[in-house]
């Protein structure tokens, strides 16, 4: 059998058709979302899709990360398909959750709202805040219990808080976060200003400086900050680059490595929208016309 490589027609053409059969279920969970269906139908639904992306992963030998950014349009050559890296990330984190779809109505027959689910998620899932089998099981009944929705999600946040440490801490400490948000304001603005001026030169000095390979950790990097549990690269410090950016690489450690309630406070003061279009800029830097492409996607030309 002749071996596909990652630039193949047959490799593109494997892409296309996953991103084919993805959509359809895509725009059915944004159905099933909106009108607060049944929270058990959204999780079969994104356990498929998350069993799709499941088999790819293992038949190609690519990262889930990177195939996230291809299956959204990041990648050259590759159409936007406005299916969300959160989406995508959170089917395949469901897929390998639940070993078998059945095991979803099992356990959760009278979900109401995928949005409680996604809220508990964390307990279930991560080892490092996972319950024991008691305190799962008192999860798993609330979830499926009769309260109302807002008192649901008050025992799932005191559990929360009491495993995690997450609290309301909407104006605790953010002023410690200006130095950062103020640096990654700074980048943002002279990434967008190159792109959007169309600063073809001064584009190729940033990518010559920085290079590809670091740019694109940079690009991850800030791309995991968007939500907890995505990839995030062993992001190396940099000595040689103007200071801002060597500023910006080390703030990226910084909120990597803090506790989570530090993250949290940056997202409140940087919409992960922020977030995900400046990765999504750093990553046009990469590959030969990307630049073109995302002024394209943009409407900038």
């Amino acid at each position: 059998m002749k071996r596909q490589t990652k630039n193949s027609p047959e490799n593109k053409q494997t892409l296309y058709d996953l991103i084919e059969r993805i959509t359809p279920l895509n725009n059915r969970y944004r159905d099933l979302v909106k009108t607060n269906d049944s929270g058990s139908d959204v999780l079969v639904l994104m356990w498929q899709v998350g069993d799709m992306l499941d088999a790819y992963i293992n038949e190609n030998g690519i990262k889930p990360h990177a195939l996230y950014w291809k299956i959204y349009g990041k990648a050259e050559g590759v159409r936007t398909s406005y299916i969300t890296r959160d989406f995508l990330s959170y089917c395949l984190r469901i897929k390998r959750y639940f070993k078998q779809v059945s095991d979803i109505r099992e356990l959760f027959p009278s979900l109401r709202k995928y949005s409680l689910f996604r809220g508990a998620f964390p307990l279930l899932e991560n080892n490092k805040y996972k319950l024991n089998g008691e305190q799962e099981a008192r999860i798993i009944k609330v979830l499926n219990s009769k309260q109302s929705i807002k008192e649901i999600l008050l025992e799932i946040n005191n559990v929360k808080h009491s495993r995690i440490g997450i609290r309301n801490t909407r104006t605790q400490k953010l002023n410690e976060m200006k130095p950062i948000t103020d640096n990654f304001v700074a980048i943002y603005n002279s990434v967008y200003s190159l792109i959007k001026d169309n600063e073809k030169s001064l584009a190729l000095e940033v990518v010559h400086r920085v290079g590809k390979e670091y740019l694109n950790s940079l690009s991850q990097s800030v791309s995991a900050l968007t939500q907890e549990n995505l990839y995030n690269p062993d992001l190396q410090p940099r000595e040689d680059l103007a200071e801002q950016w060597v500023t910006f690489a080390t703030n990226l450690r910084l909120l990597h490595e803090a506790p989570v309630e530090t993250r949290n406070r940056f997202r409140r003061l940087v919409p992960p929208r922020k977030m995900d279009e400046l990765a999504d800029m750093l990553n046009a830097f990469i590959s030969e016309g990307g630049i073109t492409n995302y002024r394209k996607r943009k409407g900038l030309v």
